[in-house]
């Protein structure tokens, strides 16, 4: 039935209790995983001077475009760094999977790569927001399952 699992991750360790379930999936239906880190784009800070004229010095932006850059470089290192663990951890009980990393919004890299991958199951995690934030900030979770045309298990976190 499940040929491919996506696993979205973001670091946390509420993420990563959605891992056991889509192992468990994996190993029942045989099925690929693919872990995946969706990077937020670094946002320029632009704290530089205005020219007599009223514009942004170009050097200054050019400071800070590169400064994005270096940004987004990092994490997206680290979000490699973070996945290639996730990946061993899983290759070493005999499961096949891949990992990919990409940058942008969470639930549209999410989305997206369900298409373009041919995903059947989304497993991930809920980090359990109350009401008032998930209504203030919203939730990838809640957006996914309104918004997905893939089935989703979604984890909720066990409050100790």
């Amino acid at each position: 039935m499940f040929k491919r699992i996506l696993v979205p991750l973001d670091g946390s360790r509420f993420s990563s209790s959605a891992v056991k379930y889509a192992v468990e999936v994996s190993k029942h239906f045989k099925a690929d995983i693919i872990f995946m880190q969706a990077v937020t784009p670094a946002t320029p800070y632009v704290a530089t001077p205005i020219t007599p004229i009223g514009t942004i010095s170009s050097t200054a932006a050019n400071l800070a475009a590169e400064a994005t850059r270096l940004t987004d470089r990092e994490n997206v290192s680290k979000a490699k760094r973070y996945l290639q663990r996730k990946f061993r951890e899983t290759t070493s009980k005999g499961l096949k999977c891949s990992y990919k990393v990409t940058i942008g919004d969470p639930t549209e890299s999410i989305m997206s790569l369900c298409h373009n991958e041919g995903v059947d199951l989304v497993v991930m995690s809920s980090h359990g927001k109350g009401r008032l934030k998930r209504a203030i900030a919203g939730s990838v979770a809640d957006k996914l399952t309104r918004e997905s045309r893939v089935p989703i298990l979604l984890i909720r976190p066990t409050r100790k």
